[in-house]
């Protein structure tokens, strides 16, 4: 698995570790009580429920679920004394570092340094197998950072100028698309960008340019966590800070650069005092790809993979407990995912975190029939041709897009009970199904919602630059929901939370709540269409290549409203 994840992920293996290298991993222990949290979740994120939106803190989550004391001694206990770590401890969770030859000796396995072809950047990983002393089984259920490759993000940047009906997105796109006029969120409100493996920054130079161009609300970036480079420049970066502040606006911005993957993140999550409300990740991979070591499974597939996934998942779940609302990308390479990008196993690859049932998973849209009727942006009446209007259709390279929106259902989480119906609707439509031997239709079904996710400007560098993916549709919804939150904190209420149980409710309620996308699907990847390629169709109603479909604020907005005076809140 660790040979075709370095294909795949531009990583060559190299020369063996010297044994004084200095490497960071995690440690996932045990957690306990999950069945209370469990029922508390669905108390605080159930409209209806009497505890609707009396979220629980942080601390008293922890505390719920913390790990036994005598299983965190023995773990620790047997890294500082066979792998000679130095570690935080906290509830059910340890972040450690240790040599090369400390881990060697306490794993007995051997590293390797991996180089990235492009950026030269240079990691050590375990080649082979590793084994844990008896002990440890059933009190560490995996080590992260230490066997699996870092994560692509999504997004692709237009090397070419693509033809004249073929308009740039712009903020006022999204306003007339989606019914955003006029909509305002509120300081009190905390939305930010995630960004991972310590991606490079976004530039200020860029964004003030940005604002000048697209002229809308001047906004700032009030807080940066993690390491943030000023001479920036990165194009993703930039696209989450672009679009997640000019449609959520009047909220405060956060910018959230998180050195490893979910599971450290996860963590710090939930021990940190003041963390976003709105939280836009436009990451992922596959969800039988998440490689771990674990001491009773396998690394990759059905092993290591899965324990890794069940648990960021459990995180996840207690991050919504605490009133957060988690946005993931559905991904850019249909329903095969950049896993097997020329369909060579019929088998569809659901991609993670989008496949989680405790995020929000965002899938993209182009438009088609695009319209350019004298728009009001600076730059879209000097530089660049802007659309105004259109239809939308579900986003691909067989439509002209240079990504295909991810989609699909999860091969480890169950479907949950707040999508139940939407998707034994579409299930009853086998034309618009692959068949049924090559996903699983009773796992968790995604993307959840839409957005446009083709040929957005972003300022980069100094220059314009158009960019396609999921990783725009994502930051675009995350920027709804804190319109939504807005509403709710200047009337007193709750915020929203965990999103999927009341976005589906008012789907129920009011299906026209969303902007149905009945045309396209995710047969295709970023390669093309490959012969063999299998996906899911877009259909009227909720599908697995565009969800419940794009926002449609001002019903969603109304349709809150009067759900919240129903229920009393």
């Amino acid at each position: 698995a660790l040979a075709s994840a370095t294909a795949s992920r531009g990583w060559t293996q190299s020369v063996r570790s010297s044994g004084d290298e200095l490497l960071d991993f995690g440690v996932a222990l045990p957690m306990r009580n999950m069945d209370r949290l469990d029922e508390a979740f669905v108390a605080v994120t159930t409209p209806g429920s009497p505890y609707y939106g009396q979220y629980l803190s942080r601390g008293s989550i922890n505390e719920l679920t913390a790990t036994e004391p005598e299983t965190v001694a023995t773990v620790l206990r047997w890294l500082e004394r066979d792998a000679g770590a130095s570690c935080k401890v906290f509830t059910s969770y340890m972040r450690c570092r240790a040599s090369v030859a400390g881990l060697e000796r306490a794993l007995s396995t051997q590293f390797y340094a991996f180089e990235h072809e492009k950026t030269g950047a240079r990691i050590h990983r375990i080649v082979g197998r590793a084994a844990f002393p008896a002990e440890m089984f059933g009190r560490i259920e995996f080590l992260t950072g230490l066997n699996s490759l870092p994560v692509p993000r999504y997004g692709r940047v237009h090397t070419s100028t693509p033809n004249s009906e073929d308009y740039y997105v712009v903020p006022e796109t999204l306003t007339n698309f989606y019914s955003l006029s006029g909509a305002q969120s509120d300081t009190s409100v905390i939305q930010s960008a995630i960004e991972f493996q310590d991606y490079p920054s976004y530039s200020e130079s860029d964004l003030s340019t940005f604002l000048t161009n697209t002229a809308v609300p001047k906004f700032s970036v009030a807080k940066k966590i993690g390491p943030y480079d000023p001479s920036g420049g990165a194009a993703e970066s930039a696209l989450d800070v672009q679009y997640l502040g000019s449609v959520g606006t009047g909220a405060t911005n956060w910018y959230w650069t998180e050195a490893e993957w979910l599971l450290d993140f996860a963590n710090n999550v939930l021990n940190t005092a003041s963390v976003p409300d709105i939280m836009s990740m436009s990451y992922g991979w596959s969800e039988a790809d998440q490689c771990q070591i674990s001491p009773s499974s396998p690394a990759c597939q059905q092993g290591g993979s899965t324990a890794f996934v069940q648990r960021v998942n459990q995180e996840f779940q207690k991050i919504g407990a605490s009133g957060v609302s988690m946005l993931a990308s559905s991904g850019d390479s249909g329903a095969h995912g950049r896993t097997d990008p020329m369909c060579q196993n019929p088998k569809t690859r659901p991609t993670f975190p989008a496949a989680s049932p405790y995020v929000t998973a965002v899938g993209a849209t182009q438009i088609q029939n695009g319209v350019s009727q004298n728009p009001s942006s600076p730059i879209c009446q000097s530089q660049i041709q802007c659309a105004t209007g259109g239809s939308e259709i579900v986003a691909s390279t067989a439509t002209g897009a240079l990504i295909v929106s991810g989609g699909g259902f999860s091969n480890v989480a169950g479907q949950p009970a707040w999508q139940k119906q939407a998707v034994s609707a579409y299930l009853s439509k086998s034309s618009s199904l692959p068949p049924a031997g090559d996903y699983n239709a009773t796992g968790r079904g995604y993307p959840d919602v839409s957005a446009l996710g083709h040929k957005y400007y972003i300022e980069l560098g100094g220059s314009v630059v158009a960019v396609d993916g999921t990783s725009a549709s994502c930051p675009v919804f995350a920027g709804v929901v804190s319109l939504l939150n807005g509403y709710r904190i200047k009337n007193g209420k709750p915020k929203l939370g965990f999103l999927n149980p009341v976005l589906y409710q008012l789907y129920g309620r009011d299906a026209t709540s969303f902007n149905d996308i009945t045309q396209g699907n995710n047969a295709c990847t970023e390669s093309g269409c490959q012969p063999g390629c299998t996906g899911f169709s877009a259909t009227t109603g909720w599908d697995a290549a565009s969800g419940m479909g794009t926002p449609n604020y001002s019903k969603l907005s109304a349709g809150l409203q009067a759900l919240d005076a129903e229920l009393g809140i």
